[in-house]
């Protein structure tokens, strides 16, 4: 009874309680609610974060960043991709929506950088930032494609070995590789090969083997880098050993069956050199090779323009044939020259036989 007479009597305080508590708060803020809500007022303006549009580097010491509107950069520093330590600040000017960067250090042929700070706009709007980038070649070697092969061979045949698809260049002026590389239309940076910095001389052949052949007791075993003076380290199946090997890290299938495959300058996106080809069936490109298509087409380096109708056919392309440039005599005179050097569909054939980092063979393959 008395512990019924307790909880009756709590129960009486609390609800007292209650109610003085509500009592109290509306009377002393009685439109509370109200008026939060009246004074509520929406901001407007522009709130978006502005974007670089492009980067590339101009010189050993200095790089230029085209954002989407104007801005100005704080704490900008140049860094060595994989250190904490900066190398200095970077001297900002200002052109438009551009900034050009200056730095305290000149940047090495190939090394890995990165250049990070932050980009305010007039806003008050900010990004922060971070680019890798390659150090800038100064002596870049000309080059230009001169075989090709979309296909693959992971099961010996015929006595052949097993073999990957390659691309190969021939230089016209020496000097180094670095900041080039070869794009797919069909895979774009998925499978692209971007060269390393290696010195090379006019007149040598570099054969880019576009994907690591795996097969069953296979473990990359000749497949090395030549990115020194020993041309006879990869032994490999089309190696070569007067000319320079270089292998891609990729597994995967870098060209399509009808693709368009281009020679890049991957600071400025400038085509240096392409090849279209395409299939007898292949009746339209697909979208992503068509995006390519008008690049290449718009450079002017491929005949009457990257279309289907000025393809190489490639029907047939086996891991024992090639594309095969004709004209190389012709591009080397011309070069020489200062005049464009040719090329199109007319200057390759599908050749009886590859030869990657030899003379092009010109017979051309004949179906029986």
């Amino acid at each position: 009874m008395k512990l019924n007479r307790f909880v009756k009597k709590l129960t009486q305080t609390v609800f007292v309680s209650t109610g003085l508590l509500f009592a109290v708060t509306f009377s002393v803020c009685p439109m509370s609610c109200r008026s939060s809500v009246e004074s509520l007022e929406l901001l407007s303006g522009d709130f978006s974060v502005p974007k670089i549009t492009k980067f590339c580097t101009t010189s050993s010491n200095s790089a230029r960043i085209d954002f989407s509107r104007e801005v100005e950069l704080k704490n900008t520093e140049l860094f060595l991709t994989n250190e904490i330590s900066s190398l200095g600040n970077a001297e900002c000017k200002y052109e438009e929506n551009s900034v050009l960067l200056e730095f305290q250090n000149e940047t090495v042929i190939g090394i890995d950088y990165k250049v990070e700070g932050m980009a305010f706009d007039s806003s008050g709007n900010s990004l922060t930032f971070s680019v890798p980038f390659k150090g800038f070649n100064s002596n870049p070697a000309k080059v230009i494609i001169t075989e090709l092969r979309n296909a693959y061979a992971s099961k010996p045949a015929k006595g052949k070995g097993r073999r990957s698809e390659f691309v190969e260049l021939y230089v016209l002026k020496g000097g180094n590789l670095s900041g080039l590389e070869i794009v797919s239309a069909a895979n774009g940076d998925k499978t692209k090969f971007v060269l390393p910095a290696v010195e090379v001389k006019e007149g040598d052949y570099v054969t880019m083997h576009m994907r690591m052949i795996i097969a069953e007791g296979l473990d990359g075993e000749g497949m090395y880098n030549e990115l020194g003076e020993d041309l006879k380290i990869s032994t490999h199946e089309d190696s070569c050993d007067t000319a320079r090997d270089l292998w891609s890290g990729c597994t995967k299938k870098p060209f399509a069956a009808s693709d368009i495959v281009v020679l890049r300058n991957s600071n400025t996106f400038e085509i240096l050199d392409a090849v279209v080809f395409a299939k007898s069936d292949c009746t339209e490109w697909k979208k992503g090779i068509s995006d390519f298509a008008s690049i290449v087409s718009e450079s002017g380096i491929w005949q009457g323009g990257a279309c289907l109708e000025n393809a190489v056919c490639c029907d047939n392309i086996s891991p024992t044939k090639s594309l095969s440039r004709q004209n190389l005599k012709e591009a080397i005179a011309s070069y020489k020259n200062g005049q464009p050097i040719v090329n199109g569909k007319g200057c390759w054939i599908v050749a009886k036989t590859a030869t990657p980092g030899y003379k092009n063979s010109d017979i051309p393959y004949i179906k029986k």
